[in-house]
């Protein structure tokens, strides 16, 4: 209950037992609520989140955009689902199946540049877990609203350890040059604001702030050539 209205809401949440997977872990829910905050610097809606710490644990909520009131449902359908139905290739990066959709009238060119942007910005923070079934769609194949936004590249391995990674910014191909250069300057305002969050731990603060770094004179470079 929120504001006197009933909301539905999915929570991930940490171990509580101190361990660094454990800390990776809290650190990159924060992560994700950042994430999705994010959005809003480039005009796309994402899902309402918050964190929560309690009893040693972080919590991550997010709302459902897929419920409303106390039993009511409302339809999404996601882009695996989508491709299966009308188009039935192999998995493919979000843009190529949103253009086949788009050639075929079934998706406006908004949405079609929503997606491009939200794609660049996932790979300008490191998020390696861009599957279909994280990208969603409402009824009239209208694009619902962006979730799942976090540094997955950093995630703890199955067994606990952290993986020594490292985060590169990737240069852009000409067609996707003037979506990266709108996704770029909020992916470092990303990293800036994670590493400015007392939530997240030391270390992976020192992370962000590098990352942030590595955009931002990508940036510099790319505008000093132009």
């Amino acid at each position: 209950m929120r504001q006197g209205q009933v909301v539905d809401l999915i929570v991930k949440f940490s171990g509580a037992d101190g361990s660094p997977a454990v800390q990776r872990w809290s650190d990159l829910l924060v992560c994700e609520h950042l994430g999705l905050e994010s959005f809003s610097q480039l005009g796309v809606l994402a899902a309402t989140s918050a964190i929560v710490r309690a009893c040693g644990r972080t919590f991550f909520e997010v709302e459902r955009f897929d419920r409303h009131g106390e039993s009511g449902c409302s339809p999404v359908c996601t882009l695996a689902s989508i491709n299966a139905a009308l188009i039935g290739s192999a998995a493919a990066p979000w843009p190529r199946t949103a253009r086949r959709l788009h050639a075929r009238g079934w998706l406006t060119a908004e949405d079609l540049a929503r997606i491009d942007l939200v794609w660049s910005f996932r790979r300008l923070i490191g998020n390696t877990d861009m599957h279909e079934g994280n990208l969603a769609f409402r009824p009239g194949l209208r694009l619902a609203p962006v979730y799942d936004m976090l540094p997955m590249l950093y995630a703890p391995l199955r067994g606990g350890e952290l993986p020594a990674r490292a985060f590169s910014v990737e240069p852009p191909l000409p067609g996707e040059a003037a979506t990266w250069r709108r996704a770029a300057p909020a992916a470092a305002d990303y990293w800036r604001n994670c590493a400015e969050d007392t939530r997240i731990s030391d270390d992976f603060r020192r992370i962000c702030a590098e990352n942030a770094g590595r955009i931002e004179r990508f940036l510099d470079s790319c505008h000093a050539s132009c």
